[in-house]
């Protein structure tokens, strides 16, 4: 039988693309790696890694051998979670992957519903765009990842994975009060080709500049933050427009600006993601709690804010969350 220990280290390097960086990943000696990865490779019959550069990758049999191990390891968590719900260990845990806004704006709630539910589960959380945060949950560093996608990206066809839909997260046109466009009515995105804009997250970037290349028009964009807060600050300074998600909007907006439905703009479509097939207890009722969280309801935020130009909304504007705003 391969030896696990000798499968989460070849895993490492696979993913770090070098023994160094694996032996210090791991707290190991570089020397103490290639001993284990050169048994393994006795043990198998075959080799997993050869040079790349200045680096390792793996081999087709090394890449069989990490996907196999990822499940092992999941199943693994699963099965410690199962038993120690049977044992009542206080309830198992459940280890959260989830974006910034998702972090903010459902968690909390979810967490807190969650505690008085089962004060016992313990859970961690750890921030990670959805790339990153499915890469997590293939392997098995976390149970659920919180992710989005826009309506015009397909599904993930990976059969390992499941998603269940928390909710549609519309992206909206923030202007300054002032804008010429924060009046206009019937506004569309070519409408906007000549504007400054300042961008969120790296993803949200690459969104925006898609659609825009739909409507005819590369965008302008000079400010690049991850920051929403600084995003719409920019943009009530009169420096900027953007597009934003109303989740985002949900946790700050600020008076001064202007928010738009533009036709233009795809939503966004969040969901937790699982291992696919059977889940610890704690995680399934922390499913139930996201869920519960991200259900529609309606936010208004006592801001203060200019009278709304004609066709337009200010910072008092309703924000709905689910399936009633957008798809």
């Amino acid at each position: 039988m391969l030896d696990l220990h000798r499968l989460r280290i070849l895993r490492e390097v696979g993913r770090l693309g070098s023994m160094t960086a694996a032996a210090a990943a791991l707290s190991y000696t570089q020397p103490a790696v290639s001993h284990h990865i050169n048994r393994l490779e006795a043990e198998v019959g075959t080799p997993l890694l050869t040079r790349h550069g200045r680096g390792v990758r793996l081999t087709e049999a090394g890449r069989v051998l990490v996907e196999r191990v990822d499940a092992v390891l999941t199943e693994l968590a699963m099965a410690e979670e199962e038993v120690a719900a049977i044992a009542g260990l206080r309830g198992g845990r459940v280890r959260l992957a989830a974006f910034p806004t998702a972090a903010a704006a459902v968690v909390p709630d979810a967490l807190a519903a969650l505690h008085r539910r089962a004060p016992g589960v313990t859970v961690s959380l750890v921030e990670a765009e959805p790339a990153e945060a499915l890469g997590l949950l293939r392997a098995g560093e976390v149970d659920i990842a919180l992710t989005f996608r826009y309506g015009d990206s397909p599904p993930d066809a990976d059969t390992r994975v499941h998603e269940v839909f928390l909710m549609s997260d519309p992206v909206l046109v923030v202007t300054g009060a002032d804008h010429p466009c924060a009046g206009q009515d019937g506004l569309r995105l070519a409408d906007l080709a000549d504007q400054t804009w300042a961008s969120g997250c790296e993803r949200c970037r690459d969104h925006l500049v898609r659609t825009c290349h739909t409507a005819g028009f590369e965008p302008r964009v000079a400010y690049a933050t991850d920051d929403y807060v600084a995003i719409q600050r920019l943009v009530s300074r009169g420096l900027a427009i953007t597009a934003l998600p109303e989740l985002a909007l949900t946790l700050h907006r600020p008076s001064g600006v202007v928010v738009r439905a533009v036709p233009d703009l795809a939503e966004r479509r969040v969901h937790a993601v699982v291992v696919a097939g059977a889940r610890a207890p704690a995680v399934s009722v922390m499913l139930d709690e996201l869920v519960a969280a991200a259900a529609p309801t309606e936010v208004r935020e006592p801001l203060a804010a200019p009278a709304p130009a004609s066709g337009a909304t200010t910072a008092h504007w309703p924000v709905t969350r689910g399936e009633s705003r957008g798809g």
